[in-house]
């Protein structure tokens, strides 16, 4: 990744959030998340409308990447296709095409089993491109409003998804007495 990548963003600016609410306190730079065994039932009826309803709630970065890892031989197309039923499917919020279509950008597949080095290689490379690609993208797309927070730094050694700060005392049903 070049220097220069903007990390653990804050909004500052969003009328309708609460300052005392600190479960969203930060909106994280490009990230990579990479599913194993992708093609099974727990990715489609669950993980897969997850990332879709995360996104559709603009809870995602702009360059955020998803990559399914499996054992079927499948091209990024294919996996796109699948995804697509499931979200459309399974999805809790409405489907949103311009959302999905954002969505699609980042989303690959790599075929492969646990004890294939070669499929490794693949991934590690297929991860790495993302990465590069689509932190140019967020860059290129981010709002003005967005600041750097005091943690972020121009280095590229942090994680590529940053964990938000310590979100307080859990709020909602059973939190609590």
């Amino acid at each position: 990744m070049t220097g220069g990548h903007q990390r653990g963003v804050l909004i500052n600016d969003n009328p309708l959030r609460d300052s005392r609410d600190r479960r969203i306190p930060r909106v994280a730079g490009p990230c990579v998340l990479v599913m194993f065994g992708v093609t099974g039932d727990l990715a489609s009826k669950k993980l897969l409308p997850a990332v879709y309803d995360l996104a559709n709630r603009g809870l995602l970065p702009p360059g955020f990447s998803l990559v399914g890892f499996a054992r079927r031989d499948w091209a990024h197309e294919d996996f796109g296709q699948v995804a697509y039923e499931a979200v459309k499917l399974h999805a809790r919020t409405p489907f949103r095409d311009a959302v999905w279509q954002q969505l699609l950008e980042g989303v690959r597949f790599v075929p492969g089993e646990f004890a294939d080095d070669a499929a490794f290689d693949q991934l590690a490379k297929t991860v790495a491109d993302l990465d590069g690609a689509r932190a140019e993208t967020a860059r290129s797309t981010s709002p003005s409003r967005r600041r750097r927070s005091p943690s972020s730094s121009s280095s590229s050694s942090g994680p590529a998804c940053p964990i938000p700060a310590d979100p307080g005392p859990a709020r909602g049903p059973g939190a609590g007495s």
